[in-house]
């Protein structure tokens, strides 16, 4: 398992590094709305495709008789840091000026999501999504992929 961890940590500094240089330059300029847009779909879309890598991964390899419990938290256990991470670039790209607020509400929808699904990830396979304040930020803000 540890193996397997440090060999995870590695694939996931690189993906970080990749990602970070092809996400724009370091202009002291707010980004406009559509450049934000852009920008935060593009690294939602990193997120997705690496989180859903990762818990296919498990799947595969999934004892389908196994603990289906044990099966949902290690699968959550796998994908929450992709989200976690988007989440922190999605700040650091910086809010188009007026949009400051909406930009903290799809952030803090997002941080909040992955502390709930952390401390129960039972809750990202219920009904009742955690991700749902979120979504609806992301989603009227025009972030399309960032919605879970």
């Amino acid at each position: 398992m540890n193996k397997s961890m440090g060999a995870l940590g590695g694939i996931v500094l690189l993906f970080f590094a990749l990602l970070a240089a092809g996400c724009g330059g370091s202009s002291d300029e707010a980004l406009t709305k559509a450049e934000f847009v852009k920008q935060g779909n593009a690294i939602c879309t990193q997120a997705r495709k690496a989180r859903e890598k990762a818990v296919f991964g498990l799947i595969q390899n999934a004892n389908p008789n196994g603990n289906q419990k044990a099966l949902r938290e290690e699968a959550a256990d796998k994908a929450i840091p992709y989200y976690e991470e988007a989440a922190e670039q999605l700040a650091d790209l910086g809010a188009p000026e007026g949009d400051e607020a909406k930009i903290e509400a799809i952030v803090t929808g997002m941080e909040e999501a992955a502390a709930r699904v952390n401390a129960n990830p039972q809750s990202a396979f219920t009904g009742s999504t955690p991700f749902r304040k979120a979504n609806e930020a992301a989603e009227s803000y025009g972030l399309e992929a960032c919605v879970d």
